[in-house]
């Protein structure tokens, strides 16, 4: 009887957590997981690299205008770097092609425009990502709960996986439909069409558009599987010890 104490004294201390709060945290951690997964994505493509990837390819259109691949990579680094480190409207207004500005007001307005949506994106990001590993921390750090983790993380995959080749799949067949509804949600009407002689036309062309949308379209979707079929292979792992750990503390309560 003494020998029997600790084991299950041990397992009774595993055995804690409510069940409720045990399906609060998979489904904080199942919710969450697309918008980790996507922004992150957008965090991802975000880079010079991305940017002369795309330029480099070889259906990418020239600019009828004059930039050169050099020149448009350039000036699409600053404008990314404005973006993505939320530095002063000052890093693009002084920019110049010659004796004129690079870009007119309205593109520096939209641009403002863009940052403070990035910015936002950023920082929500970084709220669902540290609330997802805290709930995750909270579910793997007992025996009990670790197939619950496995099991959120498996349905947050897949709902990843799911709205993206949606979202995906649209954007595919009504591109135009998409483009319009995606800034329709994020700016003012208006305040995001540019004549093809404006330089965020010449830099970004709707071809870069549509390209980027299917590469973190292809990102989010090969996170979102491979993070469900962790939560499948852990599932498998972690079912069994559940069922010893049950059929040990029946035993137990029988005995008594």
């Amino acid at each position: 009887m003494s020998t029997d104490s600790p084991t299950i004294d041990s397992l009774q201390h595993v055995i804690h957590m409510p069940a409720a709060v045990s399906r609060t945290l998979q489904a904080l951690i199942a919710l969450l997981l697309p918008v980790v997964l996507v922004i992150g994505s957008i965090r991802l493509v975000a880079t010079d690299a991305y940017l002369a990837f795309e330029y480099g390819r070889a259906d990418f259109p020239a600019d009828g205008l004059g930039f050169d691949a050099g020149q448009r990579l350039a000036y699409a680094s600053v404008n990314l770097r404005f973006v993505r480190d939320g530095l002063s409207i000052g890093a693009l207004a002084g920019q110049r092609l010659g004796d004129t500005p690079l870009y007119n007001d309205r593109e520096l307005s939209h641009m403002q425009d863009v940052q403070r949506v990035y910015q936002a994106a950023g920082f929500g990001w970084m709220i669902a990502l540290n609330m997802v590993l805290l709930a995750a921390f909270a579910l793997g750090w007992r025996r009990q709960t670790r197939p619950a983790l496995a099991a959120s993380l498996k349905r947050g995959g897949l709902l990843t996986a799911g709205l993206v080749a949606g979202v995906g799949l649209l954007a595919i067949a009504a591109w135009r439909v998409w483009f319009v509804a995606f800034h329709r949600v994020f700016f003012q009407p208006g305040t995001w069409v540019f004549s093809t002689s404006d330089t965020l036309i010449r830099l970004f062309p709707e071809k870069f558009w549509f390209d980027t949308a299917l590469m973190l379209a292809g990102f989010s979707l090969a996170g979102g599987l491979l993070i469900a079929l962790i939560g499948w292979r852990l599932q498998r792992r972690f079912q069994p010890v559940l069922a010893i750990a049950h059929h040990s503390i029946s035993n137990q309560e029988s005995c008594a």
